[in-house]
């Protein structure tokens, strides 16, 4: 054991003399903090000029400040309605909502004609699939006054009923649900955590991360390997050695992935995380090291990775989760990391990855001595 931990400790010792693989490890801390940063700042995935044609309407204010408490829009408040569309037509917003003078009016009007009208003027430059999520929210934001209109113009005008406008609207308030209607869990039963949509895909890209790490050190040993510095190894235990060194490289990037899961508030639980991240690094470098003697010079591992990194961003639930292709995704480590985070089933899937791939790093190894 004492020989295993100076052995440990020289090898450490040289990765920190390399300037490369202490740039690598200081990309996190700056990612971990831009990304926190980036969150407290104003942001959105869409900006939204609002104007209010009469800003002392209480129910536009009040609508306003209820999207302004939405995150994941950006909002800019405008004095005109000109400054509003000059706004996206400088590409400066993606999007103008006009209220009217009178938003209660225009929704009681729509609800005695039984029609959905629009009570909003909405102005854009062209049609996405983020422009109509920003629609949705505008909707949501609109829909309980205008049910509440229906509501109020079939008690009074369908049933012809004479009731004040307290007794209606108690009434009314008796029929709502309270509290959420739906509650996401994961499979193991931990309660959905709403997030930062900056921060929601943290976990992914430092599980890329990683894997860059993983092909960082089966790139140092290859170099090693070309200048001869295990030339005296016997070839049998030259795969032993090929998993060590890698090792001490991985061992100190899970130590760092733990500690930036834990500041970005991606973190579960210490037990689960700590052996996630264990049998991540395990998996990550049988993965990098069998393509490491697959490709066979520094050269040609170099011009893989970025098709491999690529393939893991698309294929593995990083941004999203893509559907099919399922025989690819289970090549990669990540694949297994991030669904492990929440299902133990994912658990048992990634260490019989490693025991795969490291039957498959014997034969390769076997392989190339052979030849």
């Amino acid at each position: 054991m004492r020989r295993i931990a100076v052995r440990y400790y020289l090898l450490n010792k040289r990765l920190f003399r390399k300037w490369s693989f202490l740039l690598v490890l200081c990309a996190v801390p700056l990612l971990v903090a831009g990304m926190r940063l980036a969150a407290r700042e104003e942001s959105g995935i869409v900006t939204v000029a609002l104007y209010m044609s009469d800003p002392s309407d209480e129910l536009s204010g009040r609508v306003t400040e209820q999207l302004q408490s939405n995150e994941v829009l950006r909002y800019v408040l405008c004095d005109t309605r000109e400054e509003a569309e000059s706004m996206v037509k400088g590409f400066r917003a993606d999007a103008a909502w006009i209220f009217p003078e009178d938003l209660g009016a225009s929704l009681r009007e729509a609800a005695a004609h039984k029609l959905v009208v629009p009570a909003v003027t909405v102005i854009e430059r062209e049609d996405n699939v983020p422009l109509t999520f920003s629609r949705e929210i505008l909707s949501s934001a609109l829909y309980p006054y205008f049910s509440y209109a229906v509501y109020e113009d079939y008690v009074r005008d369908d049933l012809g009923l004479e009731v004040s406008g307290g007794q209606l609207r108690e009434a009314y308030e008796r029929t709502l649900a309270e509290g959420r209607l739906f509650r996401l869990e994961y499979f193991d039963g931990q309660e959905s955590e709403e997030s930062h949509y900056l921060l929601a895909p943290m976990r992914g890209i430092l599980a890329l991360w990683l894997v860059l790490c993983g092909f960082a050190a089966a790139m140092y040993y290859a170099q090693d390997e070309q200048r001869g510095t295990f030339s005296r190894m016997p070839a049998k235990r030259r795969l032993w050695v090929a998993f060590g060194v890698q090792a001490v490289l991985l061992s100190d990037a899970a130590v760092v992935l733990l500690a930036a899961c834990r500041l970005t508030g991606v973190f579960t639980v210490w037990g689960r995380e700590i052996v996630n991240a264990v049998l991540f690094a395990g998996s990550t470098l049988m993965f990098c090291n069998l393509l490491r003697m697959l490709c066979g010079t520094p050269e040609r591992l170099g011009s893989c990775i970025p098709v491999v990194m690529t393939a893991m961003a698309v294929l593995c639930p990083v941004f999203i989760n893509v559907r099919g292709l399922e025989a690819l995704k289970y090549f990669f480590p990540p694949f297994y990391y991030l669904n492990a985070t929440h299902s133990t089933y994912h658990f048992y899937l990634m260490a019989a990855y490693i025991c795969i791939a490291a039957g498959a790093n014997g034969a390769v190894a076997v392989w190339k001595n052979g030849s």
